[in-house]
């Protein structure tokens, strides 16, 4: 039997950059997204980001709701979205408490309780990756034993794969500028 594919928990904020088209972050959101549809990774949220993701960038600039913004927030959600979305319930309400009192003992600020959802889920979920752009999330990886990382893209995906003007992969000898050492395993 096929071992299942690894979970990646994905913070709320990161599905704000892919509606706001964030030009530094949009690819490697996309590269987990295609990762997600291809079933190489599972992709995990929890249900309280829709409330969270409600308007892009340009409805709050403009001040103006915009129905493709809508249906482009929506579209994250519903089939063929590979986005799952996790139900928050009561014991998952009491582990985020917990991750939140974590903080008294250590004379930290607490993390925000939205924040705090995220992380029990994920940790409920036994994700091994959750991706963030919250600055103030990845000093807390070693004390809430979860790698907390920004987006990037899991499987290795090598630049010259297709593209028939650029070295065969298969070949003998490396491209200009690389070693001959063996490859990784």
């Amino acid at each position: 039997m096929p071992d299942s594919p690894q979970r990646v928990y994905l913070d709320s904020c990161v599905m704000l950059s892919y509606i706001n088209g964030n030009p530094a972050r949009l690819p490697n959101i996309d590269a987990l997204l295609d990762e997600g549809r291809r079933g190489e990774i599972e992709l995990l949220t929890s249900v309280v980001s829709i409330t969270e993701v409600a308007f892009g960038k340009a409805e709050q600039d403009g001040r103006e709701p915009d129905q493709a913004t809508l249906d482009k927030i929506d579209s994250l959600w519903r089939p063929p979205s590979p986005i799952k979305l996790v139900d928050f319930y009561d014991a998952l309400a009491e582990e985020a408490r917990t991750v939140i009192r974590l903080a008294i003992p250590l004379g930290a600020s607490p993390i925000k309780p939205m924040d705090a959802i995220h992380i029990a889920t994920a940790k409920r979920w036994s994700a091994s990756l959750f991706c963030t752009y919250d600055e103030k999330l990845p000093p807390w990886a070693e004390t809430l034993g979860l790698l907390i990382e920004e987006p990037s893209p899991l499987a290795p995906h090598l630049p010259w794969d297709g593209d028939p003007n650029l070295p065969d992969a298969t070949a003998s000898s490396p491209p200009p500028g690389q070693s001959g050492d063996a490859p990784l395993a």
